[in-house]
């Protein structure tokens, strides 16, 4: 055989097996991205929340609207009850928020004033929402503290 035929057979056999290698790890990394998209699909599906976990979602959700209402309220109703307004000091920290086992919204909120002789008191402000959404306030003394 002559030389040159050699030579281009060689190459073309190289070439071939250059291709070979190339498609392989094509073929690898589509096989490697299939696998990858099949198990975030079944991730996706696995950790689709179902419609008790939606329900209850839905229903904190609520309670933290009605919550966070009824601090405002609670805040907005101490803001009214307080003599000397500019002496009002409401604690961020001591401010509580919470749903009883009994259905019922409760926030609590301390604050201290000074009253009308110019003394300062703490108070704590306890505001209760009931079911039907009918809301109490109380003030109260915090005596020793």
């Amino acid at each position: 055989m002559h030389p040159l035929v050699i030579i281009f057979k060689t190459t073309i056999i190289k070439g071939v097996m250059v291709l070979k290698k190339i498609l392989m790890k094509m073929l690898k990394t589509i096989g490697l991205l299939l696998l990858l998209f099949v198990v975030i699909g079944i991730a996706a599906v696995v950790n689709k929340p179902n419609e008790a976990e939606e329900k209850q979602k839905e229903v904190k959700e609520l309670s933290n609207k009605k919550l966070d209402k009824l601090r405002s309220s609670c805040e907005a109703y101490i803001k009214r009850s307080v003599i000397n307004k500019s002496t009002l000091d409401m604690s961020v920290f001591s401010a509580k928020r919470w749903q009883g086992n009994d259905g019922k919204f409760y926030a609590t909120q301390e604050f201290s004033a000074k009253n009308k002789f110019g003394l300062e008191q703490k108070f704590r402000a306890v505001c209760i929402e009931d079911k039907d959404g009918k809301a109490d306030y109380k003030v109260e003394e915090m005596i020793g503290n």
